[in-house]
């Protein structure tokens, strides 16, 4: 954020001229501007219309889930990168595949151990421009009180009051210990998880 200093004492002397009050005035007047105009935009989740999705390979089969249970605290703003800022929390219990002996395995000891780390953190640390709507988030993604850097590729359309993110990155399963005990090499469960996102926002 922006800051400036005003010696507040040129208004407090007797006979300061009219035009020195007036200058200190402008001044206070185009700080609080700056400090206003540097803060990236403040966006809230519209959770009926938005998803956290991940996928992989079991068995050679495909299969597919969401995240029901999420939140997510996002500052952006495509003209200000650097002020920008992205906090998502998942319950990791909240995972949902349809299948009932995935739905039962997921949240365990070997896997997401949600008992004992209810939630996984990604919290970002630097944005990039890749033209047009397409950006990178770099962040960091906290499971099972493990972290390991991760980057999502997204879109930002934004329109008026709303705005839309869709954007996936590629987890490797291992970073986090995730199935380490039953499946270590990949035999069964594949190695890399893809995430997708799609997230429709407002202005808060």
């Amino acid at each position: 954020m922006i800051t400036m200093s005003i010696d507040t004492r040129m208004l407090a002397v007797p006979g300061a001229s009219l035009r020195t009050g007036w200058w200190a005035a402008a001044l206070l007047a185009q700080q609080i501007s700056f400090a206003m105009c540097a803060a990236a935009t403040t966006w809230i989740v519209v959770p009926a219309d938005s998803q956290i999705a991940f996928s992989g390979q079991h068995a050679g089969n495909t299969f597919k889930g969401v995240f029901e249970k999420w939140d997510a605290a996002i500052s952006f703003d495509p003209a200000d990168l650097a002020g920008s800022k992205a906090t998502v929390t998942v319950a990791l219990a909240s995972a949902k595949t349809g299948d009932q002996t995935y739905d039962k395995t997921l949240p365990t000891a070997d896997w997401f151990d949600a008992a004992k780390g209810p939630s996984g953190v990604f919290e970002t640390s630097a944005f990039r421009a890749l033209g047009g709507d397409k950006f990178e988030a770099d962040g960091t993604l906290a499971i099972r009180g493990m972290k390991a850097p991760v980057t999502l590729a997204f879109e930002f359309k934004p329109a008026g009051e709303t705005a839309k993110l869709t954007g996936q990155a590629k987890l490797k399963r291992l970073d986090y210990g995730v199935g380490k005990g039953s499946d270590g090499d990949g035999s069964w469960v594949s190695l890399d998880i893809p995430v997708e996102i799609s997230v429709s926002l407002k202005k808060g």
